[in-house]
């Protein structure tokens, strides 16, 4: 009856085991990496020369603030693995998401695709900002799109300088309370990605440049200004339909 009952508990003991097992992230089971907390996570990415970091959330989300050198490769986008695929599978690979489904996702993707030496952020940008680690807000975008996230405190001659282009600069006045302005930004990013050629997206956070918002008289987010040579050609004020923002870019 004893050998019973220690032969009962060697297999719930093992049976822990490969539960406790397959709860660890994907790049954990497959030994390319692991699951780091966000200290080891920058500590990690400090030590290794030129490393290799990839944002998988929207472009919206990567946008409003991610890790310094981080390249957006969307995973919920259509061309994620190609997109990827461009990182050197030989060297280690950073990623992270929003609080870690879509950097899980991602790792198995990448585990597949050949990728050798994987770190995931555990908790995501949640607990990168949890920790109170620095955040970016310059744009590296896969898609090569040209989207400037506005300087905190950019003065009105600073916004003029960003309008001296050859290229249109369809501005987007939002808010980060503002709920329709967060419904817009992925369509703003999509269109900037396509039209890459011949516009510039500049997004204003109009609580961070009171200077900018109050010389343009803006009260309504989101506000979207459309620039060709440093002047104004169309506006639009609320949620805004993308055929009609194409329609006022091919126009212009």
């Amino acid at each position: 009856m004893q050998k019973s009952i220690l032969k009962f508990s060697g297999l719930v003991v093992l049976f822990m085991a490969i539960g406790f097992t397959a709860c660890k992230s994907n790049a954990s089971q497959n030994g390319v990496g692991g699951t780091l907390e966000a200290d080891a996570f920058e500590k990690k990415m400090n030590e290794t020369a030129d490393a290799q970091i990839a944002d998988v959330r929207t472009p919206g989300e990567y946008s409003e603030g991610h890790i310094k050198n981080a390249i957006n490769v969307n995973w919920n986008g259509d061309v994620f693995e190609s997109e990827i695929q461009k990182m050197d599978k030989t060297k280690p690979v950073f990623v992270y998401c929003l609080s870690g489904g879509r950097s899980s996702s991602a790792v198995s993707k990448m585990v597949n695709l050949g990728f050798k030496e994987i770190y995931e952020l555990d908790g995501g940008m949640r607990a990168w900002y949890n920790a109170q680690k620095p955040v970016d807000t310059g744009v590296t975008s896969s898609e090569n799109a040209e989207v400037v996230a506005d300087s905190k405190g950019m003065t009105v001659t600073e916004y003029q300088e960003i309008l001296k282009t050859n290229k249109m600069v369809l501005v987007d006045f939002n808010a980060v309370w503002c709920a329709p302005c967060k419904e817009m930004a992925p369509v703003l990013d999509e269109i900037a990605a396509t039209y890459k050629d011949k516009v510039m997206l500049l997004k204003v956070d109009v609580e961070e440049n009171k200077a900018v918002a109050d010389a343009l008289q803006i009260e309504n987010m989101p506000t979207l200004l459309l620039y060709k040579n440093g002047s104004i050609v169309w506006n639009a004020e609320g949620l805004t339909l993308k055929d009609a923002i194409v329609d006022a870019i091919n126009k212009n």
